[in-house]
């Protein structure tokens, strides 16, 4: 779990300093702001998945009866074996 959330992390952190910088580097010179903005919308599709993998560790915790912080726990050390 703490894998996909730095994946998502890590990938909204790239894609908005590379939209940014490409927007620097291009003839038609966009402006920057923009560019920006416009790399937020491409990164919602990841926080999408970061909000559906977290809801589905609640439910299946909530389920079984665990509570969050020992979902976590769980998660860690099957990441370990």
């Amino acid at each position: 779990m703490l894998d996909i959330i730095n994946f998502v992390a890590l990938s909204g952190i790239f894609n908005v300093l590379f939209f940014w910088y490409a927007s620097t580097k291009m003839s038609s010179k966009l402006d920057p702001v923009k560019t920006l903005i416009v790399s937020f919308v491409f990164s919602i599709p990841l926080s999408f998945l970061l909000i559906g993998v977290y809801t589905t560790m609640l439910i299946y915790a909530a389920k079984t009866g665990s509570s969050e912080d020992a979902m976590w726990e769980y998660m860690e050390q099957e990441e370990l074996q």
